[in-house]
């Protein structure tokens, strides 16, 4: 016998032994495991959203954690050593990456440029993630 819990955040649905499952799920897929005395696992709330941030958000963290200068996150013109493995391609293809650089505003955690140096500063994906949301709230 399956029992519906509502609360102002979620609706799920339990088998009456503690199992929970999301009413948004496929109910006869779960219907059918409860059936079979399959174990379900619990409930795991999706992860948090990871915040677009500003460039002036995200030099403020970088400085702070000393991968950057004072001088590099202040003056934009200025292409951060740190970084400076990233210019290996031509002339042309590094200049857009200094232009990219110079003019970048919002940062989004998908953006090839963040993985690239997250690369380079040997972070993890988890890391990267913990300085987006620190530098939201900046």
């Amino acid at each position: 016998m399956t029992y519906t819990y509502t609360n102002p955040e979620q609706t799920i649905i339990t088998d009456g032994q503690g199992t929970f499952i999301p009413a948004d799920a496929d109910n006869r897929d779960y219907q059918r495991l409860i059936e079979n005395n399959t174990p379900i696992g619990p409930y795991v709330a999706p992860p948090t959203p990871i915040p677009t941030i500003t460039a002036t958000q995200m030099l403020i963290v970088l400085q702070a954690m000393g991968f950057i200068t004072e001088a590099e996150a202040t003056d934009r013109t200025i292409f951060p050593s740190a970084f400076g493995a990233l210019l290996s391609g031509t002339a042309a293809e590094n200049a857009a990456l200094k232009i990219r650089w110079a003019n970048l505003t919002i940062v989004e955690r998908n953006n090839p440029l963040v993985s690239a140096f997250g690369s380079l500063l040997s972070l993890t994906s988890e890391q990267i993630d913990g300085m987006f949301i620190q530098a939201s709230q900046v």
